[in-house]
């Protein structure tokens, strides 16, 4: 009789990318205030308009400085950080996601000079400069990345 006790199975762990690594702490740390259902919701990256939503996507793409409240989405620096040309068109990717910047924020709707609603009027400008570039081919990728990354692939 073979008695196996206290032997657990050696642990195989997918050796991740520094960026993916990144983009998971990235997603720990601003989805601490979700439930898990929301977390759920976000993790099929199903993005209702919902307050919650937007500021878990300002959080993420901001923790990750690919966000910068005062210019919006950094163009160049998500290309490098997701794999440059070996991954993402950038000849589409550049105009994409820099038209999505600045499509949105002429409908930044700010009514006021306090600071709350300045805050506010970023957040909402990031979730629809996101959204914008989501309906993109750029989105499709970023989908794609993202589905690996959660899944342990990238």
């Amino acid at each position: 009789m073979l008695l196996l006790v206290g032997v657990a199975p050696p642990k195989v762990t997918a050796i991740r990318s520094s960026q993916s690594l990144a983009l998971l702490r990235a997603r720990d740390q601003c989805s601490r205030a979700l439930t898990p259902a929301q977390r759920l919701q976000l993790d099929k990256m199903q993005y209702e308009d919902a307050p919650h939503v937007r500021l878990y996507l300002h959080c993420f793409w901001a923790r990750l400085q690919l966000w910068q409240d005062a210019s919006g989405f950094q163009a160049e620096r998500i290309i490098q950080s997701f794999g440059g040309e070996r991954r993402l068109n950038v000849e589409q990717a550049l105009p994409a996601i820099n038209g999505c910047n600045a499509k949105t924020r002429s409908r930044e709707s700010g009514s006021g000079s306090g600071s709350v609603s300045e805050s506010q009027a970023v957040v909402d400008w990031c979730f629809r400069a996101f959204t914008c570039v989501m309906a993109t081919p750029v989105g499709d990728w970023y989908k794609r990345h993202m589905s690996d990354v959660i899944n342990g692939n990238a």
